[in-house]
């Protein structure tokens, strides 16, 4: 059973660690025994000094010896094929995250994490990410959403926003299919490519990060446009054209299709 990474780290180096920390304390006392001679003129003391130091490079270099040994024991690749999931499981729980997760692909809304065994990597957002803790990883996305919660967010104005994607969206269906219907429900990745037609947009607001902005009003209650329309979405049977959207209470639920219409 491959080794994880945390007891790696924290077990199998942890000597190595504590004597490359002692040795580096040595290396400070005997530079400062250095400077004090060389300041006072005490060359006795300066060359007994530097004696000191030039035994604790060796020390320093055998602690470095221990680390580069015990690395290639520690296989990676394994550790990102069998044991990077549960442990991240246990940390996004254990930070109050929820997750989509279909190994290797996670989504922690509105990141998506990919697990990469033969890149010896994971990505954020296909942004590589080289710490490779999973707690590390799981605060990391955590101290991401809170940031994005903090920020400010008009619901109204993002309500307007769809609803006047969703009109320009049904108008294109209508022009194509010459068949109007009234509150036609659209695909949510329709009205996503409304609101980024360029690939420059789309980088700079990923789908995910439409899918939060979802979760935000479905969190703030208002589901109701500037202009009276209520705001509805609603399950699609192909889960590949669905988004994984987090509902108000922050459970992850699959969305595909949209619609604003009128109450009454």
């Amino acid at each position: 059973m491959p080794m994880n990474i945390d007891d790696f780290i924290d077990q199998s180096l942890q000597e190595d660690f504590k004597s490359l920390n002692n040795v580096h304390r040595s290396m400070v006392n005997a530079v400062r025994r250095i400077k004090t001679a060389a300041d006072e003129g005490n060359l006795d003391a300066l060359q007994q000094a530097l004696a000191r130091y030039e035994e604790l490079v060796d020390k320093q270099k055998e602690s470095l010896q221990g680390f580069k040994e015990k690395f290639p024991s520690f296989d990676l690749q394994s550790y990102l094929l069998e044991e990077f999931h549960p442990g991240f499981m246990s940390a996004l729980a254990e930070e109050g995250l929820s997750v989509e997760a279909e190994y290797p692909v996670y989504e922690v809304l509105p990141f998506k994490v990919r697990v990469l065994p033969e890149k010896e990597m994971i990505t954020i957002d296909d942004r590589v990410y080289r710490n490779l803790r999973p707690g590390v990883v799981a605060r990391h996305l955590k101290k991401g959403i809170d940031r994005l919660n903090a920020a400010s967010f008009d619901v109204q104005r993002f309500l307007q926003t769809l609803a006047n994607a969703y009109d320009t969206e049904m108008a294109r269906q209508v022009a194509k299919t010459k068949i109007y219907l009234s509150e036609q429900e659209v695909l949510l990745k329709d009205i996503y490519d409304n609101l980024t037609p360029m690939p420059q947009q789309k980088r700079d607001y990923p789908v995910q990060l439409f899918a939060f902005s979802l979760h935000r009003v479905l969190k703030s209650g208002q589901m109701n446009a500037p202009d009276g329309r209520r705001l509805w979405l609603g399950n699609v049977r192909n889960r590949k054209q669905a988004l994984v959207v987090l509902d108000a209470q922050g459970q992850p639920q699959r969305y595909g299709v949209m619609k604003f219409y009128r109450e009454g």
